[in-house]
């Protein structure tokens, strides 16, 4: 139900009176449209929804990125979700097969702080929030397409997220070996940085939080660094533009590897390996000794060894590597030079003396034995690689530590695996098993999915996995010993890794997603979200698909086109200077030269910050709409400024809205005032043709820039600032030309279609009203706006052609058909171009030749080639016969 509108029953709107009673726009006229058509709309987007089109259309895949169900839209949400559902429709318009899903990115953290908080269960709290959010996304009349929404917290769905997670294990990509945690000893549980306060205590427990180590388990993302990499080479810059360069900067320059050794303690071989980096894979044999920082994990005195030889600074370990190549030992050293390299702490150092001169001095004073394994600029003393050059041998050592797995792939020395071992409840359950006998054992495909056990109360004290007796104890099964199941979850990011392609085929209980599908509908040609995830997120994103693809479940490597990252909706936040203290508007006093904290005469900066709570700066979408209404809000949100742009949100343009909608519906009254008495309708023949002629170029004006502005550009914006200009053109034809001009009712016609992806209920009642006088029959005057065709540009039209010289200087300007751009004949155009002065003056005669062109507006460029004063001179003494 939606608040904002009036419980009365009103007869104000054509749509159920048969009539044009309302001469005027006013609020309840609005709330009556809205009343009456948004469930109307929503009705018929779900049997659209459920009824796909025919496979012969061309695709059109928008995605907007799905929401945590956090209990109620922000301003932000109404931000995304109303960018994404005008390109929706606007390509519906355009008759293509749209995929407009919505789900819910249902676990993670804030459930269960929020179980704790309200002392209810994570489960009961987001599905109740789902279910808020959903009736609040259908309040706005957003068309998605409902019959494939799920949340990642399904079993239908982590199902498949556990299937893929399977398929990487088998191939490789995932490991579990130790890595640091926060640790509350109090509560016995893990921390994620946010539950810890500046003071580094819990937030719950009040305990001082502990560094501890704990095995955890990692996607393997670095074997896929170099391919990710190669990969932006496959987006277009111009639709990447600067969330391409933070993926360059995130992967980094992949010029070394790391490679695994296993490490050994006495006799005992460890579990973990330690993977070494180093951009001299091709020196392998080579190496003397590791090096690690002092911050590193295992420089830990139980380690310590003492050195027969007399060096102070480094210090022996009683762990030793074992060579991947040779199975020889090879020492590690802690040393506090490597802190003068950009290494983390868990970074460790290759020592290969021959090509490093530090690395030879400590060999030296520590006694340690190594080969010079490079002659000139070929390998030796390298068993198999030998003899080969250094760049044959690289390759050929990147190769075979890749057969082997002990690494070999390229990556940035700052590449890191993905660590998705979480340990909480409330997300999806690794699907391992761990037996004493058999280590750790995926669990069979065909007992997927590992469901969450039920619980009946959650304090966020210790694991409720590990209580879950029933569910941790189980049969190994690859020995029928008993065994325990793994008691993390995974990382959420790993669900939204792969959530566009499962909404392609949401019921298959198959496979994630049926491959035909995905061949068919991917990638998906818009991407609208934050740009906070244009790194992480996407990253993840672009390995899922790149694994998939290797897998044979599809055939585009990348998954997204174009990348539209909105800006945030930023409110006005009122913060006392001396101490950072938010204050509520009304706690504020303006009356003085600048503005203070009421009581205490403190001085109050006054700026625009992103929308949030402990700022009080933020709006409830729900309170604007039952002000202003649904199709205002979105009117609002969409306008003013770009997509990208960060958005000052101010109700002040809700005065402009509002009054533009008042003469769009006045304009549409006067039509249908004036069609009830033709007669009245008088016009000279030669200003009727004069305004015809001005009408038909208006408006197929404005039908190519709102159609460029929309599936070029994605900017809603402009296209707000069209239809304002073209409305104040409307309003200027004499009422005596209105109704006899088949021009003038096209352009209503054509001006509502358009206006009907911004605001919907609105343009529905303006073309039921329409519809009652229209005489065109280029239209289907009996059917919804939205089962119209998006209006096309008569090619007839005059356009302007921008006139260049060698790519750069403006030289002028004509007006040609947009049928005769680039088909013009060299003599037509100089006929043309010889009007402009400013092209006689600097082109003339003296091209060499033109090219038609578009440039990023798609507004056609004449560039003519014209040579230099010395090129001209040398050409002439040519023609003559001089050197």
């Amino acid at each position: 139900m939606l608040r904002h509108l009036k419980s009365r029953d009103c007869r104000f709107i054509y749509s159920k009176t048969g009539k044009w009673d309302a001469t005027k726009y006013t609020p309840e006229v609005r709330a009556e449209i809205e009343n009456h058509w948004i469930p109307l709309l929503q009705e018929n987007n779900n049997k659209r929804s459920l009824n796909k089109t025919q496979d012969s259309q061309e695709k059109f895949y928008v995605l907007s990125m799905f929401p945590y169900p956090s209990g109620k839209l922000h301003m932000g949400h109404v931000r995304v979700y109303s960018i994404s559902d005008v390109i929706a429709r606007f390509h519906r318009l355009n008759g293509k097969d749209v995929i407009h899903p919505m789900g819910w990115d249902a676990f993670g953290l804030p459930a269960e702080n929020a179980a704790i908080e309200h002392g209810e269960l994570p489960e009961v709290w987001t599905r109740r929030n789902i279910s808020a959010m959903r009736k609040q996304l259908d309040s706005m009349c957003y068309s998605f397409d409902w019959h494939t929404e799920y949340a990642t917290c399904d079993p239908e769905y982590y199902k498949w997220t556990q299937f893929i997670f399977l398929k990487m294990f088998e191939a490789g990509l995932v490991e579990q070996r130790e890595e640091v945690v926060n640790w509350d000893p109090v509560d016995q549980t893990v921390l994620a940085n946010e539950q810890i306060d500046e003071k580094g205590c819990s937030w719950r427990s009040g305990a001082k939080v502990q560094e501890k180590y704990l095995r955890q388990w990692f996607i393997k993302t670095t074997t896929y660094a170099k391919s990710l990499l190669d990969g932006l080479s496959e987006v277009d810059d111009n639709l990447w533009k600067d969330v391409k360069k933070l993926q360059r900067r995130w992967i980094g320059n992949c010029d070394g590897t790391r490679i695994d050794f296993k490490l050994k303690q006495e006799d005992t071989e460890w579990l973990d390996p330690l993977a070494v980096f180093t951009t001299s894979p091709e020196c392998l044999y080579g190496v003397s000794h590791i090096a690690l920082p002092t911050k590193h994990r295992l420089n830990d005195k139980k380690y310590h060894k003492s050195s027969e030889k007399d060096v102070q600074k480094e210090i022996l370990l009683s762990i030793e590597a074992i060579h991947p190549l040779t199975g020889e030992s090879v020492p590690i050293i802690v040393s506090p030079d490597i802190q003068n390299i950009p290494y983390t702490p868990d970074n460790e150092h290759l020592a290969i003396p021959c090509i490093n001169d530090e690395d030879k001095s400590v060999a030296d004073a520590m006694g340690f034995s190594y080969d010079d394994v490079v002659d000139e600029n070929y390998i030796v003393k390298s068993g198999q690689f030998s003899g080969l050059s250094r760049e044959e041998a690289r390759e050929a050592v990147l190769e075979y530590a890749k057969e082997k797995k002990i690494g070999g792939h390229l990556i940035s020395l700052d590449s890191k695996d993905w660590l998705i071992s979480r340990q909480r409840y409330w997300g999806t359950p690794i699907p391992i098993i761990h037996c004493s006998n058999c280590n750790a054992v995926p669990v069979p495909l065909k007992d997927l999915p590992v469901k969450l056990p039920a619980i009946t109360e959650f304090t966020g004290k210790s694991s409720p996995l590990k209580q879950s007796t029933d569910w941790l104890k189980v049969t190994c099964p690859k020995c029928g010993s008993p065994a325990e199941r793994e008691t993390d979850t995974m990382d959420t990011f790993v669900d939204s890794s792969w959530y566009f392609l499962r909404y392609l085929d949401a019921h298959n209980t198959e496979a994630p997603f049926s491959s035909d599908k995905a061949n068919k509908y991917m990638p998906v040609d818009l991407y609208i979200g934050g740009k906070e995830h244009a790194i992480l997120h996407l990253y993840f994103a672009r390995f899922f698909n790149h694994f998939l693809c290797d897998s044979g479940l599809l055939k585009h490597r990348e998954p997204f086109i174009h990348l539209l990252t909105q800006g945030m909706v930023m409110g006005q936040s009122y913060c006392v200077k001396s101490s950072g203290k938010y204050l509520w508007k009304d706690q504020v006093d303006f009356s003085g030269e600048k503005p203070v904290e009421k009581g205490t005469g403190e001085e109050v900066l006054v700026q625009w910050e992103k929308m949030s709570k402990s700022k009080y700066n933020g709006v409830d979408p729900q309170d604007v709409i039952d002000q202003y209404g649904v199709d205002a809000t979105r009117l609002a949100i969409l306008g003013t400024v770009p997509p990208k742009a960060n958005r000052e949100w101010s109700e002040q343009a809700f005065v402009n809205i509002t009054r533009w909608q008042g003469r769009v519906w006045s304009t549409i009254t006067t039509y249908i005032e004036l069609a009830k008495d033709p007669k009245s309708s008088e016009m000279d023949p030669k200003k009727l043709t004069k305004i015809e002629n001005a009408l038909f170029q208006d408006r197929n004006h404005l039908i190519h820039e709102v159609t460029i502005s929309l599936e070029t550009l994605f900017n809603t914006s402009i296209v707000m600032t069209l239809l304002f200009d073209f409305m104040k053109k409307i309003k200027g034809v004499p009422d005596g030309a209105k109704h006899v001009s088949k021009e003038y009712e096209k352009c209503l016609a054509d001006m509502i279609i358009m206006i009907a992806p911004f605001a919907p209920s609105f343009a529905e009642e303006l073309w039921a009203g329409l519809s009652s006088v229209a005489r065109s029959k280029d239209y289907q005057w009996h059917k919804s706006i939205f089962d119209q065709r998006w209006p096309s540009v008569d090619t007839n039209m005059m356009v302007k052609v921008k006139l260049v010289m060698n790519g750069g200087k403006s030289v002028g300007q004509i007006s040609v058909k947009l049928k005769d751009c680039g088909c013009l004949s060299e003599e037509e155009v100089l006929q043309l171009c010889k009007k402009e002065a400013k092209f006689n003056r600097s082109v003339g005669d003296s091209f060499v030749g033109f090219q038609w062109s578009q440039n990023e507006f798609l507004q056609h460029v004449l560039d003519f080639s014209v040579p230099s004063h010395e090129q001209q001179n040398q050409n002439f003494k040519e023609e003559r016969g001089e050197n």
